[in-house]
């Protein structure tokens, strides 16, 4: 089997042996390249579930084509199967996503799932130039655009801060007045009060600038609220 059959068979509009296994062998290597990526970070998507997504989206594509192409009086639209790939993938992308305290994570996993199934289907379709540039356009996203979101745009790192106070009832805006001041960025603020035991806990999600700001925040929170028992910063 030589270098030209192969490029014919990948252009091919029918669905043979050959085309459907190169095509699977590209979305292989495709959702490789992105499943990579999102192993390095230890994601929950990591590169086996996105390669296998790939693959899956690749093979429903095929089967599609595959079916009128063979049984060209069967009733029904066996496009359909192509069409619900993803409003499954709706599904498993939602099982990524995790609220917890006011606090979203996991939409650039499910996103990712959802994006990875439109490459491994534009392979199956033999769109192979749209599936590589949105792969790669993928990455740039998941890797390049971070970067410069920490550095230029956003400057800092997400982190979430917990305050803790020997009252029920402390001086929350004050407290969040000193944090906005020593930060880039305070958000998703939540409180907890536990009136029998008369203390209270103080939950932000704030964006920090350097390492050594935190040290000034704790300092500067403790001289505005002589209430605060314990402060701790968490990565989310």
């Amino acid at each position: 089997m030589n270098i030209d059959y192969c490029i014919n068979e990948l252009f091919n509009p029918e669905v043979t042996y050959i085309s459907a296994a190169l095509k699977l062998l590209i979305s292989f290597v495709l959702g490789a390249i992105v499943g990579i990526e999102r192993q390095q970070r230890r994601q929950s998507a990591g590169m086996r579930t996105i390669m296998l997504i790939c693959l899956g989206s690749t093979a429903a594509v095929l089967l599609s084509i595959w079916i009128p192409q063979n049984y060209p009086d069967m009733p029904g639209d066996p496009g359909r199967i192509a069409a619900q790939i993803l409003t499954g993938i709706g599904f498993l992308g939602a099982g990524t996503i995790i609220q917890s305290k006011g606090n979203v994570r996991g939409l650039t996993t499910a996103a990712c799932i959802w994006v990875i199934a439109i490459i491994g289907m534009c392979v199956g379709a033999g769109l192979y130039v749209s599936a590589v540039l949105l792969t790669f356009g993928t990455l740039f996203v998941l890797v390049a655009l971070e970067r410069i979101e920490k550095k230029r745009l956003l400057s800092g790192e997400v982190k979430q801060l917990v305050i803790t106070f020997d009252t029920a009832d402390p001086d929350t805006e004050r407290v969040i007045e000193t944090a906005s001041e020593s930060l880039l960025f305070v958000f998703n603020v939540s409180t907890e009060s536990d009136y029998s035991a008369g203390r209270s806990t103080l939950t932000l999600r704030v964006q920090v600038r350097e390492k050594d700001t935190l040290k000034r925040l704790f300092t500067d929170l403790r001289a505005c609220c002589p209430e605060i028992v314990r402060i701790g910063i968490y990565d989310v």
